[in-house]
């Protein structure tokens, strides 16, 4: 099920851009929170979902907008994907994935026996964990940092991309979580050792 990854809502409507024809039916799927007007202005990195429970627009193009290079698809410029998460006495996990110019390599570390493995992934399985990442789980509309201050131990987590130009794009978090936590945990585990 789709849900927003601003507040974890499930109350999204798609959003309508242009001048709807506006008739009995566009009528009642706005009155029935079924649908949500966007406007005119169309600007080709534009939402694709309403949330009815936070109110923000959300399902934006995984694009990122600079100065220096205008608009690029983040799934074309990150470099290396890097997941961690653990805990005091719970162990951690890390996997780190990059591609290289003559494969893609994949290192998990685990604090479990086997303890560490070296793989590949195919260009095919990297497209897809980016397609995911990025168009499912929406890890560019993620805030930078989910910290619970009321728990001092627990589970520590952290989600890296590095970008072409030595650029980094990170979130982590302590005892707090993003609303696409456990698809995040379910999308890295075939890669943790020892689960």
């Amino acid at each position: 099920m789709k849900k927003c990854p601003k507040c974890g809502g499930e109350h999204l409507a798609p959003i309508h851009y242009g001048y709807p024809a506006f008739n009995e039916e566009t009528k009642r799927r706005v009155e029935q929170k079924e649908l949500f007007l966007g406007g005119c202005r169309i600007t080709g990195c534009d939402p694709q979902f309403h949330c009815f429970d936070c109110g923000k627009n959300v399902g934006k193009p995984p694009v990122l907008l600079t100065n220096k290079y205008g608009e690029e698809d983040y799934r074309d410029i990150v470099t290396s994907v890097k997941f961690s998460d653990g805990g005091f006495g719970a162990g951690f996990d890390e996997v780190i994935i990059e591609k290289l110019p003559d494969r893609i390599a994949v290192h998990a570390r685990s604090s479990r026996p086997p303890f560490d493995a070296d793989g590949e992934l195919s260009a095919k399985e990297w497209k897809k964990l980016l397609d995911r990442l990025f168009c499912s789980l929406y890890v560019h509309e993620w805030k930078e940092s989910y910290v619970n201050p009321y728990i001092l131990d627990g589970e520590q987590w952290e989600l890296e991309f590095r970008l072409t130009d030595k650029r980094v794009r990170n979130t982590h978090g302590s005892n707090e979580f993003p609303a696409y936590w456990d698809e995040l945990k379910e999308t890295f585990q075939p890669f943790f050792i020892g689960e």
